[in-house]
């Protein structure tokens, strides 16, 4: 059995647990950046590594190596193997999910040979126990012919357009519930509204009060998502990009530092950035 999760702390969790089989992360944060419509791994790893390694200031060559290897795990499994895709409900497991089933229907693989896990919360988790996590691996599912037809105009709406990804919002996602809010998610985060996202009128708002260090203002913007999906990383990047409105008491980068970095530095909103309040 081949397990595919969102990222290496989901696998060790699992590992953990007991859960037996290999495991596989599918190592990309796609809510940033294009998602190209090719379900050719070598094409989508070509293009991601050079996205997400200029983005995350982060070194090419070990970008491209992890790809390469979990390019390497998927085409060498063998195609009469089963897999297990693990699905919570926030949108990064969302939209790994819809790019994983776009690439196993291409793949030619039986449907028969895959299996679904529905979590109601992340992994590791924070309210279930191992215990339920297990239950629910126990009562996985092979999607059935509506489920992928689902996932495909989904995964159409959402590597053509926003509005015709805003249009498939009108289909029944009664076999996957959480994947229409987690679509919902991703068009606030994609359309801007007077210059400026979801996330980042998240920030603005948190600091209408007064300044607060980095990881104060990390954990404010965590608190007002229905399903927090972003991790530090990305809400670093996006930070950076709004130091027009934002004074960050340091000039130096704030990506890639040790946790101390952002309690010791704090940020506030200057006086372009009360303007838009």
């Amino acid at each position: 059995m081949l397990h595919i999760t969102n990222g290496d702390s989901a696998n060790g969790y699992l590992k953990r647990i007991g859960i037996l089989g290999q495991f596989q992360a599918w190592q990309d944060a796609l809510h940033e950046g294009k998602i190209t419509a090719h379900t050719d791994l070598t094409i989508i790893s070509e293009r991601r590594s050079h996205f997400l390694a200029e983005y995350f200031c982060l070194d090419l060559k070990t970008v491209q190596a992890k790809f390469a290897k979990r390019d390497d795990v998927f085409g060498g499994w063998p195609i009469n193997e089963p897999m297990t895709l693990w699905l919570t409900p926030e949108l990064f497991d969302a939209l790994i999910g819809l790019q994983f089933l776009a690439w196993y229907r291409d793949s030619g693989r039986a449907i028969e040979q895959l299996n679904i896990v529905m979590l109601p919360e992340y992994l590791p988790p924070q309210d279930l126990t191992a215990a339920e996590i297990i239950n629910h691996y126990q009562s996985r599912f092979s999607p059935s012919a509506e489920f992928f037809q689902l996932a495909e105009q989904v995964w159409l709406g959402l590597v053509t357009s926003l509005d015709m990804l805003e249009r498939t919002l009108a289909l029944d996602f009664k076999y996957w519930p959480n994947l229409k809010p987690a679509m919902l998610r991703y068009l606030e985060e994609k359309r801007l509204n007077h210059g400026y996202n979801r996330t980042q009128w998240q920030i603005i708002e948190a600091l209408a009060n007064g300044p607060l260090s980095l990881a104060q203002l990390f954990g404010a913007n965590q608190n007002q998502e229905e399903v927090a999906f972003m991790g530090d990383l990305s809400f670093w990047c996006l930070l950076e990009q709004m130091r027009d409105i934002i004074n960050i008491n340091t000039d130096e980068c704030i990506l890639h530092h040790e946790i101390e970095f952002y309690h010791l530095h704090q940020c506030q909103l200057n006086a372009q950035g009360l303007a838009l309040l």
